[in-house]
């Protein structure tokens, strides 16, 4: 028997829920996050420390401390350029876009319809607390309460773009 498109979507959306939901349960710890999270194909090409004695008295940027931080949302969420949507949208380029446009996705209907532009201001909100930003929405990760883990992470999302923009 054929389920309807609707029965089907139903199923898929609650088997990615808890798909997130697992994949989720260690967002914002500390020791997970210190996996590396993927970095921009732009990014790749920098040159990194080789003498680790040299390396451990630099003060890591804000924008490194993002991508650490970023470790665990890697897990639903693709960031270069081209690569498929996940169980979240790919984040390639998110600062300055519309929420709700990436064409590679299928957002809630609560983002699909929100209009409201990626700004740093929205993003602190959004990952603050997601549902409390935007009732509706999808999104699993229940958010960071460290303003300055927030800001380390909207330091590393500016970094997602193309060198054209």
């Amino acid at each position: 028997m054929i389920k309807s498109g609707k029965t089907l979507a139903m199923k898929i959306h609650m088997i990615s829920a808890l798909i997130a939901a697992a994949a989720l349960a260690g967002c914002g710890e500390e020791k997970q996050a210190a996996a590396a999270a993927p970095e921009p194909a732009d990014n790749a090409a920098e040159a990194q420390p080789t003498n680790t004695a040299a390396a451990a008295e630099e003060p890591i940027s804000l924008a490194d401390e993002g991508r650490r931080r970023f470790a665990a949302c890697a897990v639903c969420h693709s960031v270069n350029e081209g690569e498929p949507a996940r169980v979240g949208p790919n984040l390639f380029g998110i600062v300055g876009r519309t929420a709700g446009t990436n064409e590679d996705f299928a957002y809630s209907k609560a983002m699909a319809e929100a209009g409201i532009v990626w700004t740093e201001e929205n993003l602190d909100a959004f990952i603050e607390n997601p549902q409390n930003f935007m009732r509706g929405n999808r999104m699993a990760y229940v958010g960071e309460r460290k303003p300055e883990n927030r800001a380390a992470m909207i330091a590393y999302l500016k970094t997602l773009t193309s060198a054209t923009d």
